[in-house]
């Protein structure tokens, strides 16, 4: 296997906006060095992260769980013994989620969210595996939704996690660090507006705990602002750290890379 120029650690090939080529952006991906972490949300997507990963072979790796806006559909609900099969069946899963807490939808369902979170900790734990947090605030940021995902991953006491697409504040990010874990960092960093993400990424948050990730097809960078989303487009975050963090592309594309490596033991 190669050693990769980028690594894409959250993004979703699996996704129905890829259902037509994805396996042309892969071979895309490949061509230009790009390894890949697709990443479930729900049982059918989870177990298409996996097809996608073994009919495209090295360097594409699979993460399954249910998100938070789906533990409390009957029909996706979190069920431990399905997801353990399938991780039994399969060696390119390296990864539980994504899972966590989203207040902005509806913070009604918390509690289905929360059971279905802790879920999968302990799938996380009896495999070895790493988690991969969601979390979104409620529209009107009177409840965050990290204190609690905090509360819950410290008294579990989870030690191998990223906080995919970090939307908190300094207090958290540096909660979450304390922690071991690794921050996430998708396209919303070059946008104009996220100048609070930027200044953490410049200041607080150190490039040896920092992973890459697109969200693909969702979250574009700049320039590609409004477009789908794809795995390459990692390259514009790589490029927009650097320059926060004043390194060189090069320096901040070897660090990410052998930061999500050692994350994914992969």
């Amino acid at each position: 296997m190669s050693v990769p120029k980028l690594f894409d650690t959250h993004a979703h090939l699996n996704f129905e906006a890829f259902q037509a080529d994805w396996q042309n952006v892969a071979e895309d991906c490949r061509r230009r060095g790009v390894w890949v972490v697709s990443v479930g949300s729900q049982f059918p997507t989870s177990r298409q992260a996996v097809d996608v990963a073994e009919h495209t072979g090295d360097g594409f790796f699979a993460a399954v769980g249910v998100h938070p806006i789906h533990a409390h559909e009957a029909a996706h609900a979190f069920d431990y013994k399905k997801y353990s099969d399938l991780i039994r069946s399969s060696k390119i899963i390296v990864g539980i989620g994504e899972t966590g807490l989203d207040f902005f939808h509806d913070e009604k369902t918390y509690a289905v969210q929360r059971e279905a979170f802790v879920q999968q900790i302990h799938l996380a734990k009896e495999f070895d595996l790493p988690l991969i947090i969601h979390g979104r605030n409620r529209v009107d940021s009177t409840a965050s939704c990290y204190q609690e995902i905090f509360n819950i991953v410290q008294s579990e006491r989870v030690t191998r996690a990223v906080v995919h697409c970090f939307g908190g504040n300094r207090e958290e990010a540096k909660a979450f660090l304390e922690l071991g874990f690794f921050i996430g960092i998708t396209g919303i960093v070059t946008f104009r507006n996220a100048r609070t993400l930027q200044a953490m990424v410049s200041a607080d948050i150190p490039l040896e705990r920092l992973l890459i990730e697109t969200d693909a097809p969702y979250l574009a960078p700049d320039p590609h602002r409004g477009q789908r989303n794809q795995p390459q487009y990692v390259e514009y975050v790589a490029r927009k750290i650097a320059e926060l963090k004043e390194l060189s592309y090069e320096e901040v594309a070897v660090a990410t890379t052998a930061n999500a490596r050692r994350f994914y033991r992969v």
